[in-house]
Formats: structure tokens, C-alpha cells, sequence
């Protein structure tokens, strides 16, 4: 009896192997792919490029560019709002949009393929163009771009916006944001960040690299005249001094070198202004 019942069962596992084989093989491989974890919850913004699957519907496979109004054009369905919505959201709008009247159950997924960008120029270590894959503020982009340069001007920061129809420009002191007296300003796709620089001095006479510099904050005449390389043999190194135009008239301030460099004393050293020529004489002894 027993070896009867392993005969049916063997002689049943046999006949039902094609059947079996064919279910198998009927059987759609789609597996629904969920977004990334960085992408499900990210706000779409405006020029970010993104990717519809709807398994089954090539027609309905695409990939779309966010319009400056913030929609999508989509095959069947015509324009949709995009922007604003997570991504997850969108999926689910799409989905249920296809389900009511075109398709049965549509499983749908929606991926970011390109973020949109905002750019940074001048005084930063990176300049360049950077994806904006959440939210981000100006000392954070100024952070991705590497940071300020030494010469930077964080109080001469502007951030060029295009709008629909016309271009702003913001004035950013980003000083007073670290200091916690201003807030920091939301970037938005297609920004461009410029950072100016304080500007230039002049670096004349007896020193090795005479010639223009870029002036930082705070920078005196014994730190400039090292960036002209240091004084020359010929150099009358007390006769140093600083020419301002201050008001349209020409001010001449002597920098104590002797001071300066003998006892130490580097509260005597001048801090320079933009527009600063510093001259350094030719000795005759």
C-alpha cells in the first residue's frame, strides 16, 4: 500500500511538471523597484529630470524634464503637477490617474534621474555646477564649493535668480549669517552664486615679485610685502610706506619695519585697504 501511494505520487509530479514549468514561465519576472531611500522622500523641483516606468507600457516609459511652471507632460494623461511633490507622491498620482481610466492595476515607478543644478562662482575653492538633491542653503553650497578663498568677500555675495519672466538679483552678506544676525538663504534650482573678492593692492619698489595682489581681510603691509616675495638687498626697509587715496587725496603712512620685524611688535603693522600701493625704497648706503 505504501509503495503504491509513492507510485501516484511520483506518477502525479510527472504529469504535473509542464503545467508546473508553464505557470512558472507565465509568470510576469516584474518585481516593483522602490526608489532609492535618498530619493522616495525628495521634493521634485523644476529642471530635475525624471524617469516613468509602467511595466508593460513602453508608450508609457519615459522620461520628462520639469517645466519652469513646475509640470510634466505625460503621454495619455497631459499635463501633471510635478514640482512640490515628493517622488513617492508622484508615483502614486500617476498610478492612480493610469488605474482610472486606461489602465488595470498599472504599477508604476518614478525615479530621479538628473537633479536640477544651481552654480558658484568666483572667490571658492570649487567653482563650478552642483546638483541640488535637497534642500539647500547658501553657506552649504558655499561648503560643497570648497569654501571661501582667502581673498573671498563674504559680505559681497549675490545670488543671480531667473524667474519666470525677469532676473533677481539678492545681496547676501554671508558674514552676518555665521554670525547668526541674518538668515540663510534657501538656493533654488538654476541659482548662480557669485562671490566677489575685496580687491586689489599694489606691491612697488624693492621687492622681489613687485606687482598686483589680491587683498583679504585683514591683511597687512609686512604680509603683502611677503607675497611679493620679501624684501631685496637694495631695500631701504624703513623707508616702507603705504599710499592711500582716501576722499581724492593721497595719504602716505610709514610702515615701522624695524619695529616690526626687531621687537616683535606686530600691533604697529598697517592693515591694508583696497586700492593700497605699498612702496619699498632703494637704499643708497
Amino acid at each position: 500500500m505504501f509503495r503504491a501511494r509513492i507510485l501516484i505520487v511520483i506518477a502525479l509530479t510527472f504529469w504535473l511538471s509542464p503545467v508546473l514549468c508553464f505557470a512558472q514561465e507565465d509568470t510576469p519576472d516584474y518585481v516593483s523597484e522602490s526608489q532609492p531611500e535618498t530619493q522616495k522622500d525628495y521634493v521634485i523641483s523644476t529642471d530635475d529630470i525624471i524617469k516613468v516606468n509602467v511595466y508593460g507600457e513602453n508608450d508609457l516609459s519615459t522620461t520628462l524634464k520639469v517645466s519652469q511652471d513646475g509640470t510634466i507632460n505625460y503621454p495619455l494623461l497631459g499635463t501633471i503637477r510635478a514640482a512640490g511633490l515628493t517622488v513617492l507622491d508622484l508615483e502614486k498620482n500617476i498610478t492612480e490617474l493610469l488605474g482610472e481610466d486606461y489602465l488595470v492595476i498599472p504599477q508604476v515607478n518614478v525615479f530621479i534621474e538628473e537633479y536640477a543644478k544651481f552654480s558658484i562662482l568666483g572667490a571658492v575653492e570649487k567653482p563650478g555646477s552642483f546638483e541640488i538633491k535637497e534642500k539647500l542653503t547658501l553657506t552649504q553650497a558655499l561648503a560643497i564649493a570648497g569654501g571661501l578663498k582667502s581673498q573671498a568677500d563674504a559680505s559681497n555675495v549675490r545670488i543671480i535668480r531667473i524667474g519666470k519672466n525677469e532676473k533677481e538679483t539678492i545681496e547676501v552678506d554671508v558674514e552676518q549669517i555665521i554670525e547668526k544676525a541674518l538668515r540663510d538663504v534657501e538656493i533654488r534650482t538654476n541659482d548662480t552664486i557669485i562671490v566677489g573678492v575685496y580687491g586689489n593692492i599694489s606691491v612697488m619698489g624693492q621687492v622681489m615679485s613687485p606687482g598686483i595682489y589680491a587683498i583679504k581681510k585683514n591683511l597687512t603691509a609686512m604680509e603683502a610685502i611677503s607675497m611679493a616675495g620679501g624684501f631685496t638687498p637694495l631695500a631701504a626697509q624703513n623707508g616702507t610706506r603705504v599710499i592711500r587715496d582716501k576722499e581724492g587725496k593721497k595719504q602716505i603712512i610709514p610702515v615701522p619695519v624695524a619695529s616690526i620685524i626687531k621687537k616683535g611688535d606686530v600691533s604697529k603693522d598697517v592693515i591694508l585697504q583696497v586700492g593700497d600701493t605699498i612702496v619699498v625704497p632703494e637704499s643708497f648706503f
